[in-house]
């Protein structure tokens, strides 16, 4: 150990700090002199779980790390150039290349407030339950916009696993949060929830592309195109003053949204301020994504992937058989030249109609979805990617494979804590992640079956479908 160069010392502990941050913890318990030539490394990959967990982080980075030039001060989120997305904070501590964070530990990774205030008939119980869950989400948000601040300018992969944050009113990230700060190394952005599900900075983007939907589809829109076209128009007023959105993530290419965030809002939202977007996963697809699929049909159909229509579907939807319409909206796919891969998964199918309403569950909705998207899959195998539209950098990719379709997983959150931070460490470490192959899935498994819990009344307890993102729908 003595007669090892420093230089040999700080390799080895380069590669050992890739865990997630326990090698980090136990090296910078060995000695002074480890600790001191470890230091630099103990925080390049690093998970932290739990809000708690989380709050330390950051008052111990605020406390030893924070610059008094730095600008915007760390967690306010305040000041101009930091608003339009150029505050740069200036790195005083350990570099953070690869960043894993949840506001709930594995143990209790589910959505847990209303479970809690159903479990609860007192009025002020269920009050107090909700005071704690919004002071939770506060703490964790303020506490991972100190983390943001900090970490941007190094930050190679980020992946957020959110639970309940959405439906905290005061608690929950938004969209400018991703512009605040530029990210200029950022290649690979996975979230799971926690932002607001109506994307204050864009809201009523939707609304066109849903209306123009259920108008080809025989829904009609009736008089509420008015008022849908009303919402559109708010939209746009909002996000006149963003329209000169800088890229703030410049480098990312790999983006993974999981259950519940508005995927097209996100994906809209998101174009200007990631130019080099070629991979997009889309998971726990449920009932309430069911206009987007089609809209996202319609886009894949446009570019010659998929098909307009699918024969074999015929007279087997619940709804009208899906068809392709003209793209007359916004789209928010990736430009042809740029998308390299969309991997999508709906969630696990709701009982059927015979144990609870297939309306009311989403079943309809969720098997129809599930469907079409197996189909595009089935065609997009026979279909190649234009010859030349492979850049540099990208060897790993199938260019056959552009759309891929995952079966819904063995439980209703079907992408879990467990897989979120397995896919996280693949990713840092150079492996492939989430992002899954034709010839590793098999699309015409069956799905698994819903868990129906019987209660000790011998009722049926109703299938908890979670809660999504109706609030940023129009539906009519």
């Amino acid at each position: 150990m003595q007669k090892c160069p420093p230089e040999i010392h700080a390799y080895i502990f380069e590669l050992a700090c890739t865990d997630g941050g326990a090698a980090g913890v136990a090296l910078s318990a060995v000695s002074h002199y480890v600790r001191a030539m470890s230091a630099p490394y103990q925080w390049c990959t690093l998970a932290v779980t739990g809000t708690p967990q989380t709050v330390r982080l950051a008052e111990r980075i605020r406390s030893s790390f924070a610059s008094p030039s730095s600008s915007p001060p760390l967690g306010t989120g305040t000041g101009t150039d930091a608003v339009k997305g150029k505050g740069r904070a200036q790195l005083s501590g350990p570099p953070i290349s690869h960043l894993f964070v949840s506001n709930r530990s594995a143990s209790q990774a589910r959505e847990l407030r209303y479970a809690k205030m159903v479990a609860t008939s007192d009025m002020a119980g269920r009050q107090r339950i909700e005071a704690t869950f919004d002071a939770e989400a506060d703490a964790w948000a303020c506490a991972v916009r100190a983390l943001f601040a900090y970490a941007a300018p190094t930050l190679r992969t980020l992946a957020m696993m959110c639970y309940d944050i959405h439906v905290s009113p005061n608690g929950r990230l938004f969209f400018s949060d991703l512009k605040r700060y530029r990210f200029p190394l950022l290649e690979e952005l996975s979230i799971r929830g926690g932002f607001d599900t109506r994307l204050r900075d864009y809201d009523g983007a939707v609304s066109t592309t849903t209306l123009r939907q259920r108008g080809a589809q025989g829904g009609g829109g009736g008089e509420g195109g008015g008022a849908m076209a009303g919402a559109w128009a708010r939209g746009l007023a909002e996000y006149s003053e963003e329209d000169d959105d800088e890229p703030t993530l410049p480098a990312l290419r790999r983006l993974h949204l999981a259950s519940p965030i508005s995927f097209d809002l996100f994906l809209h939202r998101l174009s200007p301020l990631a130019p080099l977007l070629s991979h997009v996963r889309l998971s726990e697809l449920l009932a309430f994504d069911y206009d987007m699929v089609h809209a996202l049909h319609s886009e894949l159909s446009e570019r010659g992937i998929v098909p307009a229509q699918f024969p074999r579907l015929n007279e087997q939807q619940w709804n009208a058989e899906p068809r392709a319409v003209p793209v007359d909206w916004d789209r928010f796919l990736p430009p042809p030249g740029t998308l390299r891969r969309l991997v999508v998964q709906p969630a696990q199918l709701p009982p059927p109609p015979e144990q609870l309403c297939g309306c009311c569950s989403g079943y309809y909705r969720v098997d129809d979805m599930t469907r079409l998207l197996r189909e595009m899959a089935r065609e997009a195998r026979s279909r190649h990617a234009p010859v030349g539209e492979v850049g540099e950098g990208d060897a790993d990719v199938d260019v056959d494979a552009v759309f891929v379709f995952l079966p819904p997983g063995p439980r209703h959150n079907a992408y879990s804590f467990e897989e979120g931070y397995r896919d996280w460490l693949g990713r840092a470490a150079g492996g492939r992640g989430c992002w899954k192959e034709h010839d590793e899935v098999d699309i015409d498994a069956k799905p698994f079956a819903p868990a129906v819990v019987a209660t000790e009344e011998g009722g049926m307890r109703l299938w908890n479908i979670g809660v999504k993102r109706s609030i940023s729908r129009n539906w009519l």
